[in-house]
């Protein structure tokens, strides 16, 4: 499985859990990045940057060749590796240059091989001097000042002539770098170098030479290595070594990567939508982040955020689960259970997590309710007890947190919901329909632990706090849930802005319908809800299955029109309809999945699919269809969740030790197609659904010790 780009500037990733190498697809390491301006780029030993790249000078003196830095023409991305062709971007010389990334799992460090051919058609050999420049910028990453980690003023490099290998480190931090290569290095420099790009930062270069004959059909080797570490010289020199020494360490990357395909293995007659499904589940292995002393989880995206989210994985993990990764989902949950314990201490989730264990956001009010739904859903799932367990003491304490956020006592808690626009932080839709739904979860899970005398009233609460959500967010003039509840007062005190955003939408008629709602009604202190923005969190109510199937219905036939859709799926608001990502296009997909429209459901991930590689080989951004972060992880929850759960219908119960399959497949798949190896609880299932004579047969292997309930217009069924 690869991906292959003519184009000269998307990013990549080459990495594992704590190493990532992040530059263009053309083989360069430009500046780019807001986070840390310029610095996003580069090779990453999480929280430290090692180097801001490195770049190959070729020079062929008997084609008259530019002594110049050569660029790749061609990129092909594997879930494993990356390599690079170099043709046109080295003037007339017949020799060719094929550069191969991997970060062999496990190890702190990157192996980066140059393979340079001369074609056996070539009248005569040909004498190539070759450079490598590397820039080492040994430095913290965002917000380590917070933490009193500052970079030091210079970098220092050393060579080592005997071991033929480079040092770099930091003058204030214990953070070092080491560099080497396969080949003997004929002359070596060390200096303030750049190459054909100016890098920002305090860092230092160093060079490597070497010149050697080519004779026509040969092909010559070299192989450069980069290690790290943020301890020390010691073990860098350590994790270098294992880098040197590492054995087949292609063969077994690429076979553990081809054994995370085999789960949830889907097959249908949309060979196209079967390859991108299959990348969704890269994606979100090239996104584990592990760093020392602050633990292990999928991060957010990447460049701009490697390093993991409270809203972000409520969403992500949902999809991971239902690709098989459970060890990654126990191991991310535990990471925002303990920093939301070490910020908060109150049962506020934290909103982001960094690399060196800095939060620079404590929580948003929708992150503690979209935790503990999410908890729920992974249990379902994985059957972890003891995961549930860990976290029932914390999220004891997130539902009374969420109750004390509901300053007037209507079920809904104020502050700021997913969409963080600067002065959103009131009774917002998304709050309120993950808190309705979260006091539910959080009573069943202390069932499950053995606390049933204490779970009635939370029942009671989630009952009442959605059917507060149903009756009062619910416009039936508008056929949609409105953004958020408040008084006219309030809203009073929000209307320029509000005002400047429907008149940059030019949205006369939504201007009306504003200046008329609020000057209506003589109590300015009532509240009632209110249509802005129409964020695209109107769907989560939908999504969360508060809706009835009226509200549903007519909300998802409206939202399903080009008002909220545009090329790439679901904008962010459906006011000034600007802006798309591939959670607010996943969410509704969800959404219309859930209530049975599995044929829009398919459309909206297709939409979220048509940006496959357009900004990267072999992924998709976070914003669509080509900018943002480059891989985003949440991706997995809209293209993965309406597959699993509702087009194949694999809905685990771990409390009765039950699966019931619901199989609805889209038309556009011929109502046929089967998904093999889903991991749930114990074991596996695969569902297979065929037609065939005009008979529908749902075929179900089974791994688990479940008991299977099928649901659903079948003339057959068969179970193994």
């Amino acid at each position: 499985m690869k991906a292959v780009s003519n184009c000269t500037r998307p990013k990549y990733v080459c990495g594992n859990d704590n190493i990532k190498l992040v530059g263009t697809t053309d083989g360069y390491f430009p500046d780019f990045g807001h986070h840390l301006e310029k610095e996003m780029g580069g090779l990453w030993l999480y929280p430290v940057k090692l180097l801001d790249g490195f770049w190959m000078k070729l020079k062929d003196e008997a084609a008259g060749t530019v002594d110049g830095y050569i660029y790749a023409d061609t990129f092909e991305n594997y879930p494993h590796k990356n390599v690079f062709h170099y043709g046109n971007g080295m003037g007339h010389t017949p020799v060719t240059v094929k550069r191969t990334q991997i970060a062999p799992d496990g190890i702190k460090g990157v192996r980066v091989t140059y393979e340079f051919s001369l074609p056996l058609r070539s009248e005569k050999p040909r004498e190539l001097e070759i450079e490598l420049l590397t820039r080492v910028n040994l430095r913290p990453d965002w917000m380590a000042e917070e933490l009193q980690i500052f970079d030091g003023e210079q970098d220092e490099i050393v060579f080592d002539a005997q071991s033929q290998t480079f040092t770099g480190k930091d003058d204030k931090n214990p953070w070092s770098v080491m560099i080497g290569t396969s080949e003997p290095i004929k002359k070596h420099e060390i200096g303030n170098f750049y190459g054909p790009e100016v890098t920002t930062g305090n860092g230092m270069g160093c060079k490597m030479h070497f010149v050697f004959t080519l004779n026509p059909g040969e092909e010559k080797k070299i192989e450069f290595y980069f290690a790290g570490s943020i301890k020390s010289t010691e073990e860098c020199k350590e994790n270098y070594k294992q880098l040197l020494e590492a054995q087949d360490c292609e063969q077994k990357k690429a076979a553990r990567y081809a054994k995370l395909l085999e789960s949830a293995k889907l097959t249908i007659n949309d060979s196209t939508f079967t390859e991108i499904f299959d990348w969704v589940k890269v994606h979100t292995d090239w996104l584990t982040l592990e760093t020392e002393g602050v633990g292990k989880g999928v991060a957010a995206g990447l460049p701009e955020y490697a390093w993991w989210f409270g809203c972000d994985s409520c969403y992500a993990l949902q999809g991971m689960m239902m690709q098989g990764q459970f060890g990654l989902c126990k191991d991310t949950i535990a990471m925002l259970l303990k920093y939301s314990e070490h910020y908060n201490g109150n049962g506020r989730i934290v909103h982001e997590i960094l690399p060196n264990g800095f939060s620079p956001n404590f929580g948003n009010t929708q992150e503690a309710a979209h935790f503990i739904y999410l908890l729920w859903e992974y249990y379902q799932w994985t059957g972890d007890k003891d995961t549930l367990k860990t976290a029932y003491p914390y999220i004891t304490k997130s539902v009374k947190w969420l109750q004390e956020q509901d300053e007037d006592y209507d079920y809904f808690p104020t502050g700021y919901g997913i969409i963080e626009i600067a002065g959103l932080n009131m009774e917002m839709i998304d709050t309120a329909a993950y808190t309705a739904a979260a006091y539910g979860c959080y009573a069943k899970i202390g069932k499950v632990l053995g606390y049933a005398q204490e779970c009635g009233d939370w029942e009671k609460l989630s009952e009442d706090a959605k059917k507060a959500v149903h009756d009062l967010f619910w416009s039936e003039e508008e056929g949609l849930f409105y953004d958020c509840y408040a008084s006219a007062e309030k809203i009073e005190e929000k209307k320029q802005m509000i005002l400047d955003q429907m008149n940059e939408a030019g949205a006369k008629e939504d201007i009306i319908k504003f200046e008329k709602n609020l000057a209506s009604g003589k109590n300015k202190l009532l509240e009632k809800g209110w249509l802005l923005n129409k964020n695209w969190v109107v769907n989560v109510p939908i999504e969360v299955g508060i809706a009835d199937e009226k509200q549903a219905k007519r909300a998802l036939e409206r939202l399903h029109t080009s008002e909220f859709i545009g090329e790439y799926g679901m904008y962010l608001e459906g006011l000034r309809q600007n802006a798309m990502m591939t959670i607010s296009t996943g969410v509704m997909a969800v959404a219309q999945a859930k209530y049975g429209y599995t044929d829009r459901a398919l459309e909206l991930i297709e939409r979220i699919m048509k940006s496959f590689s357009m900004a990267t080989p072999g992924s998709i951004s976070e914003m669509s269809p080509d900018y943002g972060c480059f891989v985003q992880a949440w991706t997995a929850y809209g293209v993965v969740v309406p597959v699993v759960k509702y087009f194949f219908g694999i809905c685990p119960d771990a409390v009765k030790n039950t699966i019931t399959i619901a199989p609805k497949i889209p038309a556009q798949w011929n109502e046929e197609g089967s998904i093999e190896q889903v991991r749930v609880l114990d074991g596996t299932v695969s569902v297979a659904v065929k037609k065939s004579n005009g008979k529908k047969t749902c075929v179900i292997k089974n791994t688990t010790s479940a008991v299977i309930e099928v649901a659903g217009d079948f003339d057959n069924v068969e179970i193994s």
